[in-house]
């Protein structure tokens, strides 16, 4: 029985130390620090559009700007900026050997919000912000054997935002995942025919500012 109680007294002894060793925990903060804030520029290799039957869209390279408002930034969840351009190098690549291009519409902006914030973690172990991009705007078009096809995708995807290195230019932005899907609307032609109704977007953005070619820290608190 007392050696018992020893094994479930170490057991629990080391639980607890597990615990407290572990990362913070997830946060919802109330306000948050942007360092610096102005314009910033994002660049990012290889982009892919998924739809719901598998489909993928994928462009080899794509080119982001925006700004990020004076901080702090209060509110949980927060606007932490805006996407007031976007690109996708064309010809990106599709099913069957087809060709498309893809047109953004950043008329109003597209929005990158905060919903948490984990100190040391992320790719840097610096701090990571998980949030969403709002107000998505595209409209995709292109041929391939089956025919033309141009349709609408609007909506809404997760992000996380990765804290740069110290000093450093290499904070990222990036997309996958999260559950959220980007619907589909408005398929126009026979190429349409096997287009899915949602699709999930995936890239990976170094963003820095444009001012000092360094990446922003973003801290929740």
């Amino acid at each position: 029985m007392f050696k018992r109680t020893r094994i479930l007294t170490a057991v629990g002894a080391a639980a607890a130390a597990v615990a407290l060793a572990a990362p913070s925990a997830i946060a919802a903060p109330t306000s948050w620090t942007i360092t610096p804030t102005g314009a910033f520029k994002g660049s990012s290799g290889l982009t892919v559009l998924t739809d719901n039957n598998g489909n993928k869209i994928q462009c080899a390279s794509s080119a982001a700007a925006g700004s990020a408002p004076t901080s702090p930034v209060a509110g949980s969840p927060a606007k932490l900026a805006n996407i007031t351009s976007i690109s996708f190098n064309s010809p990106c690549t599709g099913p069957f050997s087809s060709t498309w291009n893809v047109t953004t519409n950043v008329t109003p902006p597209w929005e990158i919000w905060g919903l948490n914030y984990t100190a040391g973690a992320g790719t840097n172990s610096t701090g990571q912000v998980t949030g969403e991009i709002r107000a998505i705007k595209a409209t995709v078009s292109g041929t391939s054997v089956l025919g033309p096809c141009t349709f609408n995708v609007t909506g809404k995807v997760a992000a996380k935002y990765n804290n740069p290195t110290v000093g450093g230019s290499n904070g990222t932005l990036s997309t996958a995942g999260g559950g959220l899907t980007l619907t589909i609307s408005n398929k126009v032609g026979g190429g349409c025919g096997i287009v899915g109704a949602t699709a999930s977007f995936a890239g990976l953005y170094t963003i820095v500012s444009t001012a000092t070619n360094k990446s922003p820290v973003i801290v929740g608190n």
